[in-house]
């Protein structure tokens, strides 16, 4: 018996399975920028992998007032320097709003920690345990 040689294939293919419309989409934004469907996925993986973005990064979020336009601004300075433009042109009402609505979001969480001091943090229970 012939042992054939083993064929180590270069390339390997990649699929995804999208909605039809999404589809069309992804055809449409092809079009526009004269690629193929393979080249702009190609490209959209490759900048993923070579350039993976953390899940979570460190920083501040920063909101600020613009008294021209009586709106607000929502940025975050991150902890490396960087600021990111997350959102211009809030209204002051949206953002009253948002207030309290984390407000009441953090007393229920305050509650249901049974936080009563300004000062104190979230204790994983497992270290307190024995106490309770």
């Amino acid at each position: 018996m012939v042992k054939k040689p083993i064929r180590v294939q270069e390339n390997k293919v990649v699929m995804a399975k999208l909605s039809r419309e999404d589809f069309i989409k992804l055809q449409k934004h092809c079009t526009i920028k004269d690629e193929s469907v393979n080249s702009v996925v190609k490209k959209a993986i490759m900048t993923e992998v070579d350039s993976p973005v953390p899940h979570m990064l460190a920083g501040k979020n920063l909101f600020v007032y613009n008294k021209n336009k009586d709106n607000f601004s929502w940025r975050v300075m991150l902890d490396n320097g960087l600021r990111v433009d997350i959102e211009e042109d809030i209204s002051a009402e949206y953002v009253s709003q948002l207030f309290n609505s984390l407000k009441e979001a953090i007393d229920e969480r305050e509650t249901y920690i049974k936080k009563e001091s300004t000062d104190a943090v979230a204790i994983p229970s497992k270290l307190v345990r024995k106490g309770l």
